[in-house]
């Protein structure tokens, strides 16, 4: 804050000397939806940066007033014009976003949808149903989004 080199250590943030000015590089939360549906899993196509044109999973950023749920949903219904019949937590990958990488917390969900249309708006260009067994892990943006695909997806563990 006042224009002093922070003091780093392993032990604790990085601190100003000076003024004391502690830099708490806290996650913010996301929340990630994976839709499968008779075996297949749903994919988005980003429309913008970071990992513009990639595949990703359909979600986003919570605002400040959001549970995970509730930030999912909107998101869902956002991006893909999609309602929700049930989310149930699946678990928790870090991340990091943009040219700052910035540091996330994303909630991945299992969804199971309200039947019904779906159309890529807002941040998605493309919609793409994969078969769970050929989901192109490679072309996926976001590492941790990868990961959570890899882990509920691909190989998922005994619930």
């Amino acid at each position: 804050m006042c224009g002093t080199a922070l003091r780093t250590s392993r032990a604790a943030p990085p601190r100003c000397p000076a003024c004391g000015w502690t830099f708490w590089d806290n996650p913010l939360p996301t929340s990630a939806a994976i839709v499968v549906d008779h075996g297949r899993v749903l994919l988005t196509r980003r429309a913008r940066p970071p990992h513009a044109n990639t595949w990703d999973l359909p979600g986003g950023f919570l605002q400040a007033t959001e549970t995970p749920e509730a930030g999912l949903r909107r998101e869902l219904r956002e991006e893909l014009g999609m309602r929700v019949r049930r989310a149930t937590v699946l678990g928790f990958v870090m991340d990091r976003y943009g040219p700052d990488r910035l540091p996330l917390l994303n909630v991945v969900f299992r969804v199971t949808p309200v039947p019904g249309p779906l159309r890529a708006a807002d941040d998605v260009v493309e919609l793409r149903w994969f078969p769970a067994n050929r989901v192109p892990l490679r072309a996926i943006g976001f590492p941790a989004m990868r990961q959570a695909v890899r882990d509920f997806v691909v190989r998922p563990r005994a619930r």
